[in-house]
């Protein structure tokens, strides 16, 4: 090849690569003996730009999602043993009143006649022995053929027995209790009970069905037992509530505020019954939880028959 071309092609390539580096942006020439001003490197960032910026948030950014993530982590934790612990209290306690109920009824079933001619077959609790595990015991409800089958205590406030059940054991199930103002052999002219509106329907949940006609129909009575004597329960009506109205009350002035409040009750019930209730009469009100409102509650009201 001749020399000469070879010659003219290099200077025409370093021509062209240093017009390039010195290439001016902004498509003008600089004026002659103005000072060119070199454009900034652009490997060499300042700290906290580009690449060091970036590399900054992203540290950030890991931290934050371990964090997030340990919390995530620590609420599944807390909601997976509480989920546990609920389920485990419900186990609990349908075993141990099996097992009471199992260990303390007599070895044959007893039966109640009602003034109608209706029959209730129930087995009879032996107080002796319940009072031998728990001497707070002051009887025992049942609803044929329904979970409703359990002891009923009296505390000395009525806090205790929302989170113990009959054997004083914790758990958040429970016991049926009555109200501590109340006398325990159910000589107040109002007997008031408490217990839970388990989930898993269990204590009183099953109460809630009184909202109901149909299910009052079919349910009209209930057994209670105590050491003393039994009682035939008859409810006569049922009280939605927000919780914040008071419903409570054990003791009556005379027999018209006692036939007053019952008149009320009836006038608000969720059923209606034909269960007459006298100024003599003693009643029982059975409270729980209902959860369609916030703080809800539900009572059914029950006329107290003595059968012997």
């Amino acid at each position: 090849m001749d020399d000469r071309f070879e010659n003219q092609k290099l200077q025409e390539t370093t021509v062209t690569e240093i017009r390039d580096e010195n290439e001016n942006t902004t498509g003008t020439k600089p004026a002659d003996g103005a000072e060119k001003t070199e454009e900034p490197n652009r490997s060499s960032r300042q700290p906290g730009s580009g690449k060091a910026k970036k590399k900054r948030l992203t540290k950030l950014g890991r931290g934050i999602l371990r964090i997030v993530l340990a919390v995530s982590i620590a609420v599944a934790g807390w909601s997976g043993f509480q989920l546990y612990k609920g389920i485990k209290d419900y186990r609990d306690s349908e075993q141990s009143y099996q097992n009471l109920a199992r260990e303390t009824e007599g070895e044959t079933e007893e039966e109640l006649v009602t003034e109608q001619g209706e029959r209730y077959s129930y087995a009879r609790a032996n107080f002796e022995a319940l009072a031998e595990i728990n001497p707070d015991v002051a009887g025992w409800l049942s609803l044929e053929g329904t979970v409703i089958n359990y002891p009923i205590v009296q505390g000395t406030d009525n806090e205790y027995y929302l989170h113990h059940l009959f054997t004083k054991e914790y758990n958040n199930t429970g016991c049926i209790f009555m109200d501590m103002d109340n006398a325990k052999d159910f000589s107040d002219q109002n007997t008031v009970l408490y217990a839970h509106h388990m989930r898993n329907g269990s204590m009183f949940a099953e109460l809630e069905g009184y909202r109901n006609q149909e299910y009052y129909d079919a349910h009209r009575q209930l057994v209670l037992q105590t050491p003393s004597g039994n009682y035939l329960v008859e409810p006569f009506a049922g009280l939605l509530s927000d919780g914040y109205t008071d419903y409570i009350q054990i003791d009556f002035q005379d027999s018209d505020s006692f036939l007053a409040y019952v008149s009320q009750m009836r006038s608000q019930s969720t059923f209606q019954s034909d269960v007459t209730v006298t100024a003599e009469d003693r009643i029982l009100t059975m409270s729980t939880c209902r959860y369609d409102v916030e703080n809800g509650r539900y009572a059914v009201f029950a006329k107290l028959t003595r059968m012997d």
